[in-house]
């Protein structure tokens, strides 16, 4: 073999033998480029368990929710009023949430520009936003009744059967009551009564008003008259028909127009006061000593020494005023409050607070207790006192009956003015 032949050779089993090592050397190795595949997870059915929230940010929860119930009232009720009143009732709102833990009232007081302000607000806030509704609400009789219509409040019966207890002043249960049907219990009441000063001798029946030739001022211009309407019912006067329509009796009214216009004779009524329509211009004409007897709200003026409050005489010689009030009742709220806010209620009308609020609200009691029993004039009061009527009756009768006494103030003969008032009934 040459010598060029033998280097070839050799140069070819160099190369063998270093392709062998390499390819050997690269089989041993992880290839870097290769990825890593991770397998399909199988569903696991058993339940994981929670993980732990760290201390530092878990949030406690109270063992207990506060829970809120919402209380309107008048501003004459309110609570944080600086009188002796306001802080008895502030007190026993205070002493209910203590024997409550974990509850919270929340006293609203709302602005009764009328009669029927706190019903308006509750229609209101039905509609825009029923759920700051109150729980409890304090209404005059005349709003109760408007409400209970109205639907915006909801029955005490299968709540409360305080109404059936005996421990009432018959006007004041009768309070509590729209159509037979219980819808709150009353804790304020306020009757018609005759004020009169000791320059007056002694009063007792319309006789002796109109022989006391003293002026008497009485709200003639008020288009609910109810004291004619008290004057015709003490005379034996039916205002409800057998088919239950606003009716007036023709002898029974010429009665009433008759004494009107004997007391015009006598000077103790002016045909005047046909322009003295509320209860502040009563009291203004009686204070400013414009006249020495007056009739109006007893919740309007406490008499002081020297001067006689009594129950408007009738024309039989028996008392008779008509007497209305203030009622705690239920809006339709939150239906799972109603429990608590009739307890609330009861709370509100118990006899010990009653006697005590009343005497410093300037408000008649509802509810008959020993300190009253030991006052005759109250006493007196509160039963002549014969509930004020309805509104439907009121709005009917009123104006024909303010018509009536104007009429007769201004010298008109009580038998014609009878006659033609009857003739406008519908």
């Amino acid at each position: 073999m040459s010598r060029v032949l033998r280097f070839i050779v050799h140069i070819a089993l160099l190369l063998s033998t270093g392709c062998a090592s390499i390819e050997q050397f690269l089989a041993q190795r992880t290839p870097l480029a290769q990825p890593q595949i991770s397998p399909t997870p199988v569903p696991v059915t058993s339940t994981p368990a929670e993980t732990p929230v760290s201390d530092a940010t878990q949030t406690v929860l109270p063992a207990s929710r506060a829970r809120i119930l919402r209380v309107w009232l008048p501003p004459q009720f309110d609570p944080s009023a600086t009188t002796v009143a306001a802080n008895i009732l502030s007190k026993r709102f205070d002493d209910f949430e203590a024997d409550h833990p974990g509850l919270k009232l929340e006293i609203r007081i709302k602005a009764d520009e009328d009669e029927m302000g706190l019903v308006n607000a509750l229609s209101v806030t039905r509609v825009a936003a029923p759920s700051v509704l109150p729980d409890l609400v304090a209404l005059s009789r005349p709003a109760l009744e408007s409400a209970a219509l109205k639907r915006l409040l909801h029955p005490i019966d299968g709540l409360s059967t305080l109404l059936d207890d005996r421990n009432w002043y018959r006007y004041a249960r009768e309070l509590g009551y729209v159509q037979n049907i219980a819808y709150g219990l009353p804790f304020a009441g306020d009757v018609l009564v005759l004020v009169y000063r000791s320059e007056v001798e002694r009063i007792n029946t319309w006789n002796d008003i109109l022989a006391s030739e003293n002026p008497l001022v009485f709200a003639a211009g008020d288009p609910k008259a109810l004291a004619g309407l008290a004057l015709y019912v003490s005379a034996g006067g039916e205002l409800l028909d057998a088919q239950g329509r606003p009716t007036l009796n023709q002898d029974v009214l010429t009665r009433v127009l008759t004494m009107i216009s004997d007391g015009v004779i006598a000077g103790v009524f002016s045909p005047s006061l046909g322009n003295v329509v509320t209860d502040e211009q009563v009291l203004q004409a009686y204070l400013g000593e414009r006249a020495n007897m007056a009739i109006f709200w007893v919740s309007n003026y406490r008499a002081p020494q020297g001067q006689f409050t009594l129950p408007l005489p009738g024309l039989d010689e028996t008392s008779l005023s008509f007497g209305t009030g203030w009622v705690w009742a239920l809006a339709e709220s939150n239906p799972e409050n109603q429990q608590l806010a009739i307890e609330l209620a009861d709370y509100l009308v118990e006899d010990d607070f009653l006697s005590d609020w009343t005497r410093e609200s300037g408000y008649l009691p509802t509810r008959p207790s020993r300190a009253d029993a030991e006052n005759a004039t109250t006493t007196a009061i509160l039963e002549s006192a014969q509930l004020i009527p309805s509104n439907d009756v009121l709005s009917v009768l009123g104006p024909l009956m303010q018509d009536a006494v104007v009429r007769a103030l201004n010298g008109e003969k009580p038998e014609v003015v009878a006659e033609s008032i009857i003739q406008q009934l519908p």
